[in-house]
């Protein structure tokens, strides 16, 4: 009874929220459009997106404004959340708001790399940002070198992770993206404990330590299979965090010599035991498939609990990934049928 007067407000508003995410005959009209500007038309009158576009003529847009504008309805919808949310749920909330600040970090970073000028559109999350987060975008978006970016997150969290990694012999982005993502992910992880009890921390152990998993396995392949990166190299980038993929598997895959040694392995997991057709050739959309299951799962069995947060924000997110790639393919001419491939599971 706790949890269902705890969430069935919060869990009101969502099941609104999710009626708005695309279906996938709605994926199967849009990747029959023509032209990109013929999807955002389709789009910007889905009602998941009808106030994201305001003001703005689809033929006027570019790819970046329409990734931003896209990102922007994620913002919007954590937002409508929190404000729902009860405090003990706020307490998941700004935890997990975390991706959000290195979503911002990243971008700036990026932009002291590749020297221009940050262009991340914040506008619609800039005072929820502001109330929530220790960090000054505005500063942190003026600074021209890393030095002084790192300087600018002294009072932070960060401060101390980006530091270790300024340190190395000529760092590179991808030294200082990894030591984010490495930090967040423990920190995620660690703080669960904390702030959950009972359901709601096991459906969280679930949900997130079969992502830290999955993630564990991709990024072995690819950095075996794509750079060659020495099994010492390997073990450095790992998310330190073990649910279903035990220290054995990981051992197996880190150092199998070859292709057919690596799958040999994988097919030895959790994974590949648990989900027919998990290999080499569908890590990526096994990801997708196997995430959805377990969250899906969990808001179903249990929908008056964190379950339908998680659950949420994941497909929300992943409904904007798969509409941007639904638009890349539309540009570059791609057929309907092999976009509906990388679109729908």
């Amino acid at each position: 009874m706790g949890q269902l007067l705890a969430y069935s407000g919060t869990a009101t508003k969502i099941r609104a929220m999710h009626s708005h995410l695309f279906t996938n005959e709605e994926y199967e009209e849009l990747a029959h459009l023509s032209t990109v500007t013929e999807a955002l038309g389709y789009i910007r009158h889905h009602p998941g997106y009808d106030n994201v576009f305001l003001g703005r003529e689809e033929s006027t847009l570019h790819r970046g404004e329409i990734e931003r504008m896209l990102t922007n309805s994620i913002y919007m919808a954590f937002q409508k959340i929190y404000r729902f949310a009860s405090i003990y749920q706020r307490k998941f909330l700004t935890l997990y708001f975390q991706r959000y600040e290195l979503v911002v970090l990243k971008n700036c970073m990026r932009s002291i790399f590749d020297h221009r000028l940050f262009d991340l559109d914040l506008t619609i999350f800039k005072n929820f940002f502001d109330q929530h987060s220790k960090i000054d975008i505005s500063a942190l978006a003026s600074c021209e070198t890393m030095e002084e970016f790192i300087n600018s997150l002294k009072d932070s969290v960060y401060y101390n992770c980006l530091l270790k990694v300024s340190e190395q012999p000529s760092p590179t982005l991808w030294d200082y993206e990894m030591a984010l993502d490495l930090f967040y992910f423990t920190s995620f992880w660690k703080q669960k404990d904390r702030i959950l009890k009972g359901a709601p921390l096991k459906i969280f152990t679930e949900a997130y330590g079969t992502k830290m998993d999955l993630l564990n396995i991709d990024w072995i392949y690819r950095s075996k299979h794509f750079f060659q990166m020495s099994a010492s190299e390997i073990y450095a980038i790992l998310i330190p965090i073990n649910y279903h993929l035990k220290k054995e598997d990981i051992k197996r895959l880190v150092e199998a010599p070859e292709s057919k040694d690596f799958q040999e392995a994988l097919s030895k997991t959790y994974y590949a035991v648990h989900y027919p057709g998990y290999g080499i050739q569908s890590m990526e959309s096994m990801y997708n498939i196997i995430r959805h299951k377990v969250q899906r799962d969990h808001a179903r069995r249990n929908p008056y609990s964190i379950a339908v947060i998680i659950s949420y924000l994941f497909e929300k997110e992943h409904e904007v990934d798969r509409l941007t790639t639904a638009l890349e393919c539309i540009r570059y001419g791609i057929s309907p049928s092999e976009t509906l491939k990388y679109i729908i599971y």
